[in-house]
């Protein structure tokens, strides 16, 4: 049996995208943080959730991490369905205590999202930068509200 150059060399490149798009996915990985998952990782994680005078409920997620990472902290605000407010916020972080800090009424905590993205840094030169491969952490807020 004789196999065409031509059709070896589509063959072969459908395989190449599809081992590509498989590796890529991989560069991102995304991790749900429920209040269970702060009992399981006690040392990664503590959230405090306060009400203030004025009724919000103030946020301060505490990250715990092995190496210092560059974290890249994104809040996103929804009241009554629209998205009101949006905030992105690039650190390079410490082994411990990277606090991130936010307040939400309680009225938008169920549609409101917090995500906390790690990346390994890298040099370059003399200069840190973050690496591929990132942890995507996302916050279930309503799981962290005190009951009334």
């Amino acid at each position: 049996m004789r196999i065409h150059h031509k059709c070896l060399s589509v063959a072969l490149g459908a395989c190449a995208v599809v081992v590509c798009a498989f590796a890529c996915r991989a560069l991102t990985v995304t991790q749900e943080v429920t209040a269970a998952y702060i009992r399981e990782h006690p040392k990664e994680f503590s959230v405090q959730v306060t009400k203030s005078k004025e009724g919000l409920l103030q946020f301060k997620i505490t990250h715990d991490v092995s190496e210092p990472k560059y974290h890249v902290a994104h809040l996103s605000v929804v009241h009554q369905g629209k998205l009101i407010a949006e905030s992105s916020t690039p650190s390079y972080g410490q082994k411990h205590g990277n606090t991130f800090y936010f307040s939400l009424a309680p009225e938008d905590i169920a549609d409101s999202k917090f995500e906390l993205s790690d990346s390994i840094l890298g040099k370059a030169g003399d200069e840190m930068v973050p690496l591929p491969g990132t942890i995507d952490y996302q916050f279930r807020l309503a799981d962290f509200a005190p009951n009334k």
